[in-house]
């Protein structure tokens, strides 16, 4: 048979992902529904995965050689892989891009790919023998590819994991992160100073979810989302409406919740990033002060587990890599390993905090309650699992129902259409609020509500399909905004208000010590919000500082920002800048360029605020 006859399985199968990719991408133009992209993306992504189960039978039936059928059914899958690279092209550098696309995300296709081709062989030759063809039995090749599928390709798929990603640090974040000069160690005794006599300092509850965008709620009007416990929280309280993160990622964003720092004055630029026991967090200043203090649920950032000074009671978990699990989640407490009492996380870190509040009601106490909810794989409890099976779920301009898995995007690895993927989302973020209600019951109940600062936010916001992205980690409204309410009775502020002011995850620990009546250390960069309490219409910052770091495997390309009460200019790494009229164009569809009056200003200040990276 002639070679063009024998490409023509492959190629044709290459033109069908194609054309399957471009309905994708276009089919909402084209008038096609919900239902016929859900099954064009089913069907892409069985072509992409089982293609070899196509294209090899066909070939071995011409008669090409085992080596010819071999490289023949993994061509479509090598052409599939090489359109990553112009995708990663529209962000980072061609060294880059080529790097970033042999992540261990794709060898595990390739492992995907070898397992179809022994599948396939095998068929063949059990075929083969059935019709009495000769050549048909297995040879030593044959066993090594079966080997090679079963064993070494999963080994390679593990093995390669981590070579890939010192290789990435070594290769291209060599020198990036400029590292602080000096942290500031433990507090010297008597370092703590009482900035104002406060007769009856006030508890503290700090709750902090995971990857909860700041419209997915009841009281921001979100169509399905039910959540009642926050939605009292922000009737009872003060939202702030327009609420960011240094960085929209985990580590950075809770060790700026923890010290009042941006992440150039904490070190922890990203997840690969360690944090430093000489790091202070607000929680030892105060313990210093006479609080009980409490650190309980996720801690997520890289250097093991750290000796938290001041932390009376430590309870967290390390597996999957500090991610933890939804059920069943072993835990480490005190340095202890114990296995969990309760199924379902949420409930199991809302039970300790209760018991521990319980111990401590006599005297003021701080927790912080940080939870895995609502990080991936997007989990309810079980009361909650198919709430929302039956709600609308209207995607953004741009998005279809595989939004997740296409350009790039694979980033959790889910093989469900967008749309059910968000309900789940929604459903555990509906689990996460029931257990936030038992905390503000409980406080009800003891006696100790008036008298406790409550506040509730999130490490990040979150993509679904806006600007046709998924994940978060890009320097955009849904990704850097997160909720944030505050309640504390005892101040006399109003209830129901809004606070419409930029505020930002580093002004949590300069509230908490300035509510406490404590100074606010120099070293800290954020804002006491304590003035927001008596006048919400008040300004304590206006602009805020975003930066990442582009972590591998994922596209995003290092961007800082800089965000002011009325426009964003966004830097990206070898990319035009970005600017945006958040008030006329609050959903950043049009970008007005470095052109534009206010650019040449935005980047002077961003300018400014990126001087003092380092110090």
């Amino acid at each position: 048979m002639s070679r063009a006859a024998l490409l023509a399985p492959p190629l044709c199968v290459a033109a069908g992902l194609g054309a399957l990719a471009l309905l994708l991408d276009h089919g909402l133009r084209l008038g096609l529904g919900m239902a016929a992209l859900e099954a064009t993306g089913r069907a892409y992504f069985l072509l992409l995965l089982f293609a070899p189960l196509v294209v090899y039978p066909l070939v071995w039936r011409a008669g090409a050689s085992f080596p010819l059928r071999l490289a023949l059914s993994l061509l479509p899958g090598f052409l599939w892989w090489l359109t990553e690279i112009p995708v990663r092209l529209r962000w980072n550098t061609p060294p880059e891009a080529l790097w970033l696309a042999a992540s261990p995300l794709n060898l595990a296709h390739l492992y995907v790919s070898c397992v179809a081709v022994a599948v396939a062989d095998l068929g063949c030759r059990g075929v083969g023998a059935l019709r009495g063809r000769s050549g048909v039995r297995p040879r030593p090749r044959h066993v090594v590819l079966g080997v090679a599928c079963l064993v070494l390709a999963p080994a390679l798929v593990i093995g390669w994991i981590f070579p890939f990603l010192l290789g990435f640090q070594a290769l291209f974040q060599a020198g990036l992160l400029p590292m602080p000069r000096a942290l500031p160690g433990p507090l010297p005794p008597g370092a703590v100073e009482q900035a104002r006599p406060v007769p009856h300092p006030p508890n503290v509850v700090f709750i902090l979810s995971d990857d909860h965008r700041f419209d997915f709620t009841g009281y921001e009007g979100h169509p399905f989302v039910r959540t009642p416990s926050l939605d009292r929280l922000a009737a009872e309280g003060v939202r702030f409406s327009r609420a960011y993160v240094t960085s929209s990622l985990c580590s950075p964003s809770r060790a700026s919740f923890l010290t009042g720092t941006w992440p150039h004055r904490h070190g922890v630029w990203n997840n690969f990033t360690p944090w430093s026991d000489e790091n202070r967090t607000f929680l030892e200043h105060l313990s210093r002060a006479g609080y009980a203090t409490a650190f309980i649920g996720k801690w997520h950032m890289p250097g093991g587990l750290p000796e938290l000074r001041g932390v009376d009671h430590f309870v967290t978990f390390t597996n999957m890599g500090g991610q933890g699990v939804y059920e069943w989640c072993p835990l480490v407490v005190d340095g202890r390993e114990e296995e969990s009492r309760t199924r379902y996380i949420a409930t199991e870190l809302t039970d300790r905090a209760l018991a521990w509040m319980e111990e401590n009601a006599e005297r003021p106490f701080a927790l912080y309650l940080s939870h895995k909810s609502v990080h991936a794989d997007f989990t309810p409890d079980e009361p909650d699992r198919g709430r929302y099976a039956t709600s609308s779920v209207e995607l953004p301009e741009g998005a279809h129902p595989w939004t997740h898995l296409t350009n790039a995007q694979y980033v959790h690895l889910s093989f469900r259409p967008l749309g059910t993927v968000i309900r789940s989302y929604a459903e555990a973020i509906t689990s996460l609020d029931r257990e936030i209600g038992r905390v503000l019951d409980f406080l009800e109940e003891r006696g100790l509500r008036e008298n406790t600062l409550v506040i509730y936010t999130s490490d990040n916001g979150y993509f679904w399909g806006e600007r046709g992205l998924v994940d978060k980690r890009w320097p955009y409204e849904t990704s850097i905004r997160v909720p944030f309410l505050l309640r504390y009775p005892a101040s006399g502020h109003a209830p129901g208000v809004t606070a419409d002011g930029i505020v930002a995850g580093v002004d949590v620990a300069p509230t908490l010590l300035d509510l406490a009546g404590l100074s606010v250390p120099e070293r800290m960069q954020g804002q006491s919000l304590r003035p927001l309490l008596s006048d919400p219409s008040a300004r304590v910052r206006d602009e805020l500082l975003y930066a990442y770091y582009l972590e591998p495997p994922y596209p995003t390309p290092t961007s800082q920002a800089i965000v002011t009460t009325s426009h964003k200019l966004i830097r990206y790494d070898g990319l035009p800048d970005e600017v945006y009229d958040l008030g006329a164009d609050p959903h950043e569809r049009r970008n007005l360029g470095m052109g534009s009056p206010q650019a040449e200003a935005l980047s002077n200040r961003l300018d400014r605020l990126l001087a003092g990276v380092g110090d």
